[in-house]
């Protein structure tokens, strides 16, 4: 038996690493702050958009800056650092899933007016890693773009695959976007909506993502069968063929199923 000593001191190094662990979440919060639209931040906004002290925001960006993440352009402000290039860079060479699917570069390249994207699930987030190919239209798909979880066969080939507490955790959280995604508006409708895409082995859809578009996506798998993302193709929506969507179906089945294969002799 711990002696209350004992008993003690476990629990002030458990207070101890929860303080630090959530130290670290909230410093590297900041970072989430950087989009597109802000890509510049003061210390000042800072603290306004995450509630911090201005001490608290001033250590934070001084220790992300001195580890590269952030780099000051001016006195008190800062834009994404150069370890991040570094990282993404890193990343393009690296990532598994990435270099599985250059394995069909040449093949998926080869399309005409049809871009390709594999993307990965990250959390509740799915993200494009990489795309070929193109539908000569601006599309919102590029390298990093995080997609509606909810939305697009890129995201509901995914979806579809998820163990059963996974998506319960998900439609208690995001039930009125389930709602507008026309998924179902109770648990009961959810399932059976993405049931019907397991049983296919794809997903497809018109305009939900992009207008003038439609999606068809397969999921990819890891060695221990779980989904981690999913190759689509996006194509003009006048190109949308009742009577061929089966076999293009097929293909993208077969194509992911490759990448699935690459995929786990990388990790191996």
């Amino acid at each position: 038996m711990n002696s209350p000593n004992t008993q003690d001191v476990t629990g002030s190094n458990t207070t101890q690493t929860n303080s630090k662990t959530s130290s670290l979440e909230r410093m590297l919060s900041v970072l989430d702050l950087f989009t597109e639209e802000a890509t510049v931040w003061s210390v000042e906004g800072i603290c306004d958009a995450m509630g911090y002290t201005r001490s608290t925001a001033y250590r934070y960006t001084k220790e992300l800056a001195d580890a590269g993440l952030l780099f000051q352009v001016e006195q008190g402000r800062y834009t994404l650092g150069a370890r991040i290039i570094q990282w993404d860079r890193q990343l393009r060479l690296s990532d598994p899933l990435v270099r599985a699917a250059k394995l069909l570069e040449p093949e998926l390249s080869a399309s005409v007016n049809v871009a390709w994207l594999i993307c990965g699930l990250f959390k509740d987030q799915v993200i494009c890693v990489e795309q070929f190919g193109g539908v000569g239209r601006q599309v919102s798909y590029s390298r990093g773009t995080p997609r509606p979880l909810l939305k697009g066969a890129t995201s509901k080939a995914i979806l579809a695959f998820l163990p059963n507490r996974q998506l319960m955790q998900i439609f208690v959280n995001y039930s009125e976007e389930i709602k507008s995604a026309n998924l179902g508006s109770n648990w009961d409708e959810f399932k059976k909506s993405l049931r019907v895409i397991r049983q296919k082995g794809y997903a497809v859809t018109k305009a939900e993502v992009d207008e003038g578009v439609f999606g068809l996506a397969a999921p990819i798998f890891n060695p221990d069968g779980k989904v981690i993302g999913s190759l689509s193709s996006v194509q003009p929506i006048e190109d949308y063929d009742d009577t061929g969507i089966a076999a293009e179906a097929e293909r993208i089945i077969g194509l992911a199923y490759r990448i699935s294969r690459e995929y786990e002799r990388l990790v191996r």
